[in-house]
């Protein structure tokens, strides 16, 4: 039997798979040139503190104020877990050399002069290790965790809250096995997200707990005026979430997982929920690139009646964050992303799991999702 040189071979699969999946070699021609990002790693949330935009990467705490990222002049120190804010300070949680955290603050950002880096203390009661900061409304809340007298496999945990700038305590009502991973506030009440099927509602006193059945909620958000919706985990479901009860909303991705991203994307009078997507965990040929996010459409009250969850650059959408779906698919479609904010000049940055911070915005005369530079 002669052979067929290989080479021919190559050349076939190539003809048939252009003839069979030309959608495919569409996407791949409109990946623009990956770059390399400027602030690399799984960056952390971003916040907004006295008109810049702040995120911390490693050890690093960088600003943006409108027209390139920096690097500030003094770093809190130690490894930068989270960062929240409220109209005085920011804060910043830190994982010390000596494998201890501290939750610290500065007045202006920067951490020089009289902004200089300050430990924020208080009572920790027996949970030694604080695990995440969050805030809200000029409210500072932090997941902590203690394995004192605990096994090593069953933790105790907890959330300390700061009434003002100064010190934080315990919160009471909330259980020892709900970790706490966001928060949001609809002007009389802050309700605390956890990893499981509880929200917690705190108005200045005790926390009371509200349940979602069968939800793992990954993040909360208020998306304008006192509405405000959670996540869950599977299907990235969504809940409206008031003092008194915790309702799906039958919006969901649809098998998809959700990141826990949750921010508002503005243009004119158009408004979007964008929410970040991770992608099934079963393997699939024909799944595709579905990590980035997914947008749903917003009104004045809240979600706009009769919208869906659907892909950026849908042509099934009245708008969308960005101008073109391939282009999309074939750039941050392809990572997952834990945090997004839209800055005041439009431009949206991500915070991705691995590959740094991400934006979309005008390179080269095109509207595209790259890594962002800062050139």
């Amino acid at each position: 039997m002669k052979k067929i040189p290989f080479i021919y071979i190559i050349f076939s699969l190539l003809i048939t798979l252009g003839a069979c999946n030309e959608p495919v070699f569409y996407t791949i021609h409109n990946q623009p040139p990956k770059i390399e990002p400027f602030i690399g790693g799984g960056p952390t949330n971003f916040v907004t503190f006295s008109s810049k935009i702040y995120v911390a990467s490693g050890r690093s705490i960088y600003s943006y104020d409108g027209t390139k990222w920096e690097k500030i002049p003094v770093q809190p120190g130690g490894w930068i877990m989270g960062l929240a804010v409220t109209s005085a300070n920011l804060y910043a949680l830190c994982l010390n050399s000596n494998n201890t955290t501290t939750l610290r603050k500065s007045s202006n950002g920067s951490g020089t002069g009289t902004g200089n880096w300050d430990d924020v203390t208080g009572d920790r009661g027996v949970y030694d290790r604080l695990q995440s900061v969050y805030s809200a409304n000029n409210m500072v809340f932090i997941g902590a965790g203690s394995t004192q007298g605990n096994s090593t496999t069953t933790q105790k945990t907890a959330v300390l809250y700061m009434s003002g700038d100064t010190t934080y305590a315990p919160l009471t009502g909330i259980s020892e096995s709900h970790r706490l991973n966001g928060v949001a506030n609809d002007g009389t009440n802050y309700f605390l997200s956890t990893d499981s099927n509880t929200i917690y509602v705190f108005n200045g006193s005790t926390a009371i707990a509200r349940t979602g059945e069968g939800a793992l909620f990954t993040g909360i958000i208020n998306i304008g005026g006192n509405n405000v919706v959670a996540i869950s985990r599977d299907s990235g479901s969504l809940y409206e979430v008031t003092a008194s009860a915790i309702t799906a909303l039958g919006k969901s991705f649809g098998g998809r997982y959700s990141t826990g991203a949750l921010a508002i994307w503005t243009n004119s009078s158009n408004r979007l929920l964008l929410a970040g997507r991770q992608d099934s965990l079963v393997y699939s040929t024909t799944s595709g690139y579905t990590y980035g996010y997914m947008e749903l459409e917003l009104d004045s009250g809240g979600i706009k009646s009769g919208a869906n969850f659907l892909v950026p650059g849908n042509t099934d959408a009245s708008f969308s964050s960005v101008n073109n779906h391939e282009r999309y698919v074939s750039t941050i479609g392809k990572y997952p992303v834990n945090h997004l904010i839209q800055a005041s000049n439009g431009i949206i940055f991500a915070s991705t799991q691995k590959n740094g911070v991400w934006s979309y915005k005008e390179r080269d005369g095109i509207p595209q999702w790259n890594a962002e530079t800062n050139d």
